[in-house]
Order: structure tokens, then sequence, then C-alpha cells
């Protein structure tokens, strides 16, 4: 009876523990790609003000701009 009583017992919490697990990473996995998504807005807000800037105003005193060889999401 002891070992029926244990075994039922193991078997619940591992159940219980399983479900859990998947619940936390699809709830992970969900923000994760939230973050991403607003991430990836931001950067295409600031490639396009930098695309507007850069046919707006004249390049850098050096003749190169400062931003050639910065490489974001790619």
């Amino acid at each position: 009876m002891g070992n029926a009583m244990f075994g039922r017992k193991t078997l619940s919490r591992g159940v219980f523990f399983g479900l859990g697990y998947l619940a936390g990473t699809r709830a992970g996995r969900e923000r994760y790609e939230q973050i991403e998504a607003s991430f990836q807005a931001v950067i295409e807000k600031l490639r396009t003000r930098y695309a507007e800037d850069a046919t707006s105003t004249p390049s850098s005193p050096s003749g190169r701009d400062g931003y050639s060889d910065i490489r974001l999401g790619d």
C-alpha cells in the first residue's frame, strides 16, 4: 500500500510539473516574440529616420557618414 501511494504522488507531481513547464515555456516564448517584434519596430523606425536624415543633410566633414559600418538585425 505504501509503494502504491508513493507512486501516485510521484506520478501526479510529475504530471503537474510537466504541465507547468509546458505552460511556462509557451508563455516565455510568446513574451520573447513580443519583445523581438517591438525591437524590430524600433530598428525599422531608426532606419527610416536615418534614411530621411541622410538625404536631407550633407554628410560629415570627413566625407564618410559615421553610421555606415553599423549593422542591426541582419
